[in-house]
């Protein structure tokens, strides 16, 4: 009786109620002490705190679990886990949360209630692909049962984000509420990352394998001992910038407010050094003012051949403000050079983003096909600074990093067939972002449309740089989100929803 009680009011909750709130502050409150259970280290108290949130989980209505995971992961775990990495290991209930939006969104399309007229889009059952042959790898993985499922649980951790959100019809209100909080993140990077590159930095100087300024993360992954997330905050900004220039072409913000909010978005990249910015923001220009170019391809030159200096002198500003003590903005470039396409290892040894490709195609060809194009199984690769139990193909070839980027890990785990579906899924959203927008109606939505493109083409990029995508939550939930909204918003393109079976009576 009491349960039926409380399963009709969960359902009658509205996700901006006092009751949403109280929830997602719950689990919130609940991450901690879940962390607190796990560094104890004793079996059966955490496998009780798990199972009682997972119940909790079970029991709310799935929009709750998805405010959790985005406010879990994006903005407490990164600050909290960084001042006490004793909870660290809280950020498990964020991922057994991210696979149980997998088994739901299963469920749900099965049994659901209602469901999209149009059917899935094509990226969306790459992803369900990928996936599958992620976990079949274990069958022919020579390496042990552990190993894959460690793998298996940083690889698909949050895709039950971008499931859910292609199979479940959530209103628009509630979707622009989410849109809303991606957004205001923007201006919550900046305190955290003045304070980070004020108060941190310093800290971290003289340290050896150390690079202060990666400490400069925002409110995503970072650690008091150096290194962090710091490409994903960018990731974030330049996302938010894309949007505010979208929405400032179709007048559904005003121009006075555009200039504060890009200005709140823009001065956090100014405090950290990501070298990646040089490349994501010429991609979300270009895929934000793409049909201009392609209406106005003189103009498009003309404006380039005007902006190129002012964005030299801007990025030789950049480098500048955070060269290190004795560093010459010269000395800067030849490093990124050497780094990305010369021979220079990363970590005093081993490979850099370009020879971690070359070496995996130096070692597989003709004479193995299986192993070129299915790899040698999930978590083969993985073997980063202080992984305490590296895969077995990075302890053969001498822990050289193989999986220094997403996609290099990828080749070793999954071979070429591997990496062909993940590439896919993001050059494929892209494609169909770039079909929404076509269709999309004037302001608020061609603006989210014209950014989740921008968005997309950044994500593709993003495997080729660093491991993040397959390993970061932060990122991997900012991914998961992305590719769901577009396929959200696809499906809802032919008037939204249509009951089920079960509601026709059938």
């Amino acid at each position: 009786m009491s349960y039926r009680f409380v399963d009709r009011r969960l359902e009658r909750l509205h996700p901006d109620s006092l009751a949403a709130a109280a929830i997602v502050a719950g689990f919130a409150l609940a991450a901690v002490l879940i962390g607190y259970i796990v560094a104890m280290g004793r079996p059966v108290p955490i496998a009780l705190a798990l199972g009682a949130v997972l119940g909790l989980a079970l029991l709310a209505a799935i929009p709750f679990v998805v405010w959790t995971i985005l406010v879990g992961v994006l903005l407490i775990s990164g600050p909290l886990f960084m001042f006490v990495p004793a909870l660290e290991k809280a950020g498990w209930l964020f991922s057994l949360l991210g696979f149980f939006l997998s088994g739901a969104a299963f469920l749900y399309a099965s049994i659901g209630k209602l469901r999209f007229k149009a059917p899935a889009p094509a990226f969306v059952l790459v992803a369900v692909a990928f996936a599958v042959f992620g976990v079949l790898s274990l069958l022919y993985s020579d390496g042990p049962l552990a190993e894959g499922v460690r793998a298996s649980k940083r690889y698909f951790q949050f895709m039950g984000l971008l499931f859910i959100l292609a199979v479940v019809p959530f209103p628009p209100t509630l979707v622009r509420r989410w849109w809303t909080f991606l957004v205001g993140l923007a201006a919550v990077q900046l305190p955290f990352a003045a304070f980070q590159r004020v108060a941190l930095v310093p800290t971290l100087e003289g340290r050896p394998g150390v690079i202060p300024i990666d400490i400069v993360v925002g409110t995503m992954e970072g650690s008091l001992f150096g290194g962090g997330s710091s490409a994903v905050m960018a990731l974030l900004l330049i996302f938010v910038l894309a949007y505010l220039l979208a929405a400032l072409r179709d007048g559904a913000i005003a121009p006075r407010n555009f200039f504060v909010l890009a200005l709140l978005a823009i001065t956090p990249l100014t405090l950290g050094d990501v070298t990646l910015i040089l490349v994501l923001m010429p991609l979300a220009l270009l895929a934000t003012y793409a049909d201009v170019i392609v209406r106005h391809p003189v103009r498009f030159v003309l404006g380039l051949l005007l902006a190129a200096p002012v964005a030299a002198l801007a990025g030789w500003v950049y480098l500048l403000l955070n060269a290190e003590p004795g560093q010459t903005v010269a000395t800067m470039i030849e490093g990124v050079i050497e780094y990305n396409f010369g021979d220079r290892p990363y970590y005093s040894h081993g490979l850099n983003r370009l020879t971690a490709h070359t070496y995996w195609f130096e070692n597989h060809g003709l004479a193995d096909p299986v192993s070129l194009l299915f790899g040698h199984g999930l978590g083969s690769s993985f073997g980063g600074l202080g992984e305490p139990e590296p895969g077995h193909m990075e302890q053969l070839h001498g822990r050289i990093y193989l999986g220094l980027t997403a996609t290099s890990s990828i080749l070793w785990d999954l071979g070429l067939v591997g990496t062909a579906l993940f590439m896919g899924i993001f050059v494929l959203a892209a494609a169909e972002a770039t079909r929404l927008i076509r269709i999309a109606h004037p302001g608020f939505d061609r603006a989210f449309c014209r950014s989740l493109r921008a968005m997309a083409v950044m994500l593709a990029v993003m495997p080729l740089y660093s491991g993040a995508p397959i390993s970061v939550p932060s990122l991997q939930v900012l991914s998961a989100v992305t590719l769901g909204l577009i396929a959200w918003r696809r499906r809802m393109e032919r008037g939204g929803t249509a009951p089920s079976d079960a509601q026709r009576g059938r």
